[in-house]
């Protein structure tokens, strides 16, 4: 990736996170048609990323942020996760969110970009129904990202861009932190540190995974097509006990241990929708099925550890 003031220039906020690294990557390697573009890289302190292609990239502040006039597209990640309500004071939590959410409608009112592409969340919804979450103190991760949608949809809309909103459920991918938080990547560590992998839900638990960086890049393949939308992440569906054995498969001498109670309620938290399957095949996105996000979730823990 270039720098000049002649290339078009998309702005990605968040660029050292787990999204931001695949979006860079795919920026990078198979998103854009075009020979060369310009990319400002946005993280809460400024640093140098070097990409798996060898070239490095300096990340700018919000505070600092310098932008041309007019920008292509804006990516927008920043965001304080779900795990991070437990380390944070509640108050502390609600700001930093509201003041990054704030940054970014400015960036959009500023720069004016053709596209933007905001990553949410299915916590959105109360848990277990199609109703939006309302209560900021009981879960304040889906409530702020509901009212992110919100704002950055209208910012976008009122500089006359087209906005995609995608909502991550379950995601996989080559840049997942590791963090016990998560169980794909709770069971990976707990192979890795020679088992047994244990699942401690004692009821059935769906979820349905998606690879993070196809996923960005189907929303990023969309918005520059000129398309408005807010699409939900798919993959496929899988048990927890059964993602558990699919880990397990690839360390010798690992097993699954479980203790199961087929009368307690199942845990279905994940989408209904088809729709990100068929919009990726049309954009032209190949997406991994959950042995192939296994192994390259697995490759990146490996270069953690």
């Amino acid at each position: 990736m270039a720098s000049s003031a002649n290339l078009p220039t998309v702005v990605i906020s968040g660029a050292t996170g787990w999204l931001g690294r695949e979006t860079l990557e795919r920026l990078a390697k198979e998103i854009s048609p075009r020979p060369d573009f310009d990319v400002i890289a946005i993280s809460s302190n400024g640093r140098t990323i070097t990409l798996e292609s060898g070239n490095e990239l300096a990340t700018q502040t919000f505070e600092n942020l310098v932008l041309p006039d007019r920008i292509e597209g804006f990516v927008h990640l920043a965001f304080l996760t779900r795990d991070k309500v437990s380390t944070l004071e509640y108050e502390a939590y609600v700001l930093t969110n509201l003041k990054l959410i704030s940054n970014a409608c400015q960036v959009i009112a500023q720069a004016q970009p053709k596209w933007v592409v905001l990553v949410s969340s299915g916590a959105i919804f109360k848990n277990g129904t199609s109703e939006l979450e309302n209560n900021v103190s009981e879960n304040p991760y889906g409530f702020l990202k509901r009212i992110e949608e919100s704002l950055i949809h209208d910012a976008a809309t009122r500089v006359g861009a087209n906005v995609v909103i995608g909502r991550l459920w379950g995601a996989t991918g080559r840049f997942m932190p590791i963090n016990r938080a998560y169980a794909i990547s709770d069971f990976i560590c707990q192979a890795q540190n020679g088992g047994p992998i244990q699942v401690y839900s004692r009821n059935n638990v769906y979820r349905r995974y998606s690879d993070a960086g196809e996923f960005m890049d189907a929303l990023i393949r969309v918005a520059e097509k000129g398309e408005s939308f807010t699409l939900d992440s798919g993959g496929p569906l899988i048990e927890i006990g059964e993602l558990a054995s699919e880990i397990a498969l690839r360390f010798p001498g690992v097993t699954v241990t479980r203790e199961i109670n087929i009368n307690d309620p199942s845990d279905d938290y994940y989408p209904r929708s088809s729709d990100y399957e068929a919009v990726a095949n049309r954009v032209g996105v190949d997406l991994s099925d959950i042995s192939r996000q296994i192994d390259r979730t697995h490759r990146g823990h490996i270069s953690q550890f």
